[in-house]
C-alpha cells in the first residue's frame, strides 16, 4: 500500500465468545497496523466512503487486512464492551427410545442393545451442545411383569444443550439426559400409545422440533387389536408353537399383535403438526422393514430410497447414523444480538482457527445480523468437533484465497 495513503489505527478486537448457551460473548481487544479500507456487511452500504458499487452478497472482496483476533479470554478489555450471540433457531430435538424387553438382549459381550443406544444418544447430545435443545421419553415407562404394557413417558423435558467449552467445563444437560433414560428395559413396545400421549406435549413447544424414534423391533401392546399369524409378533419370530399365537386366548392374545394402523396413524398426527419423525431401526427390527418403512415415510423424514427408515444394521455405525439425522436438522446460523459496530471488521474462529470469508466453505452475512457457517466449516461445527466459536470485530475481514 502507498506509504501516503496508509493510515495507521488502534483496531479495537470485540471478541464474541459463543458460550453458555452461546447467549453471550465477552468483547477482547487487540491492535494492529493494517489497511483500515472497510467491507460492507450485507444490508449496508460501502464502508469506503469512496462509492465503490456494493456486490450482489453485501461484500467487498478487495478490501484487505490479515490482523489476528486478540487472545483468548485476555485482559485489558478494549471498552469492555459486551455483546450478545444467539444460535438462530437451535431444534427441538427429542428422543424416543425403546425400552422394550427385547433391548436387554446383549449387543456385545458387556454392553445390550439398550446400553448401545443410550451411548450413541449421549455422545450425540454431548457433541452437538448448545446446537439443539434436547428432550427424550421412553417406551414403555414404569412396565412390570403385571403390566408390560404401561405407555411410555417423559424422562427430561426439553433443555437447552450444552454450551461450547474447552472440554473441561461441566455438562449438565448431557448429565441430566443420560441420568433420564438411564433405565431398565422391560415390557412390550407400545409404540403408537406414546406417540400419542406425547403429542399434546410436543405440539406446544416452540420452534422446531423432531423426533428421534429408535426400536429394534414391531410396535405392539393394543388390546383391542385383531391378527392372523402373519400380524402376530410370536409368528413373525418363529417364537410360537400355535398356529396363531394372538388369537383371543393364545399364548400372547390380541396385545402380541403388530400394531401397525395405529402406530403409523400416531406418526402422521405429529407429522401434521409440523413435527418430523425420523425413524432408526437398530438390530432386532430386521422382521418389520415394510413396518418401519411405513412409519418412516407418515413421518415426513424418509430416505429418498428404501429402506425409507433409518436402518442399522452394526449398532457400532449408530453413532454415524444419528449424526447424519442431526446434520439434517441443525444450524449453523448465528444471530447476533448487538451486531458490530463497523461495517467489512469481523472475523469468524473456530477453537481459535481462522475461518476465512467464504459462501462455500467458510462463512457469509446472510443478512445484517445473521452469520451462517457454510459447507465444510458448517460440517465441521455439527460434527461436535468445535469446542468454541468465536466472531471477533474490530479487524478487516479475511477473505478466501
Amino acid at each position: 500500500m502507498n506509504t501516503a495513503v496508509k493510515q495507521r489505527a488502534d483496531v479495537c478486537g470485540m471478541l464474541f465468545r459463543v458460550g453458555a448457551a452461546l447467549a453471550l460473548g465477552a468483547v477482547l481487544s487487540a491492535c494492529a497496523d493494517d489497511d483500515l479500507k472497510q467491507r460492507p456487511r450485507s444490508g449496508s452500504g460501502s464502508g469506503s466512503g469512496q462509492g465503490e458499487q456494493e456486490p450482489d452478497d453485501g461484500f467487498n472482496p478487495d478490501a484487505g487486512g490479515s490482523s489476528g483476533p486478540p487472545p483468548v479470554d485476555a485482559g485489558g478489555l478494549c471498552g469492555n464492551q459486551i455483546h450478545q450471540v444467539e444460535i438462530a433457531a437451535a431444534p427441538n430435538l427429542y428422543f424416543v427410545l425403546d425400552a422394550s424387553g427385547s433391548m436387554l438382549s446383549a449387543a456385545s459381550a458387556r454392553a445390550t442393545r439398550y446400553d448401545r443406544v443410550h451411548e450413541a444418544a449421549v455422545d450425540l447430545v454431548r457433541n452437538l451442545g448448545p446446537l439443539i435443545n434436547v428432550g427424550a421419553a421412553v417406551f414403555p415407562l414404569d412396565a412390570t411383569a403385571e403390566a408390560p404394557c404401561r405407555p411410555g413417558g417423559e424422562v427430561l423435558p426439553v433443555t437447552p444443550g450444552d454450551p461450547f467449552s474447552d472440554g473441561q467445563a461441566s455438562r449438565p444437560t448431557t448429565s441430566k439426559f443420560s441420568s433420564a433414560t438411564r433405565v431398565e428395559p422391560l415390557g412390550g413396545t407400545p409404540t403408537a400409545a406414546t406417540l400419542a400421549a406425547l403429542r399434546p406435549k410436543l405440539v406446544e413447544l416452540p420452534g422446531k422440533t423432531v423426533v428421534v424414534l429408535a426400536t429394534d423391533g414391531g410396535p405392539n401392546c393394543n388390546s383391542a387389536a385383531t391378527c392372523d399369524a402373519e400380524e402376530c409378533i410370536a409368528n413373525i419370530e418363529q417364537q410360537c408353537p400355535e398356529e396363531n399365537c394372538c388369537a383371543p386366548f393364545g399364548l400372547s392374545g390380541p396385545g402380541g399383535c403388530l400394531d401397525r394402523d395405529d402406530t403409523v396413524a400416531a406418526i402422521a398426527q405429529l407429522a401434521a403438526s409440523g413435527i418430523e419423525v425420523y425413524v432408526v431401526g437398530i438390530p432386532g427390527s430386521e422382521f418389520y422393514g415394510d413396518v418401519l418403512d411405513q412409519m418412516a415415510l407418515a413421518g415426513g423424514a424418509a430416505q429418498f430410497v428404501s429402506p425409507f427408515y433409518f436402518k442399522v444394521d452394526n449398532l457400532d455405525t449408530l453413532g454415524n447414523v444419528l449424526s447424519k439425522i442431526a446434520s439434517i436438522v441443525v444450524s449453523c446460523e448465528f444471530d447476533l444480538v448487538d451486531p458490530p459496530p463497523d461495517d467489512g471488521q469481523t472475523n469468524v474462529y473456530l477453537d481459535e482457527a481462522l475461518v476465512p470469508y467464504d459462501p462455500e466453505n467458510g462463512w457469509r452475512w446472510k443478512s445484517s445480523v445473521v452469520v451462517e457457517l457454510l459447507g465444510e466449516a458448517c460440517q465441521k461445527l455439527k460434527s461436535g468437533r468445535v469446542g468454541q466459536v468465536q466472531i471477533v470485530s474490530g479487524c478487516p475481514t479475511e477473505v478466501a484465497r
